[in-house]
């Protein structure tokens, strides 16, 4: 079957060549699976990030509502509670003037009465 060495050393190499195809074969196929699984996980993350987004703008949108519908409602509280304040204190003013006067009008009637 074999006539010399010769004959032998390029089953050898044949054979060798094989296995390392085989095994260069067998490799392309790994790097090829991991960078689909990176592939999907990299647009599983991006589609996670975007239903993150679209809630962050949700959020904000209702955040910005609020506060529009606040502004209007602090000035309609400020509004009343300083007419109310007002009121107050225009009352006790007038009420010490009257009292003021009152004491002043007694004071006089005293006065006359002597």
């Amino acid at each position: 079957m074999f006539n010399t060495s010769q004959d032998l050393l390029y089953i050898v190499l044949s054979l060798s060549i094989l296995w390392f195809t085989v095994f260069l074969c067998w490799l392309l196929y790994q790097a090829a699976r991991v960078l689909r699984n990176a592939n999907e996980i990299i647009e599983n993350l991006t589609h996670k990030l975007e239903i993150i987004s679209d809630a962050v703008e949700f959020i904000r949108a209702k955040v910005d509502k609020a506060t529009d519908h606040m502004g209007a409602v602090s000035k309609f509280v400020s509004g009343t509670v300083g007419k109310l304040v007002m009121n107050k204190f225009e009352n006790a003013f007038e009420t010490k003037l009257i009292n003021k006067d009152s004491k002043i009008n007694k004071k006089k009637r005293k006065e006359k009465k002597m």
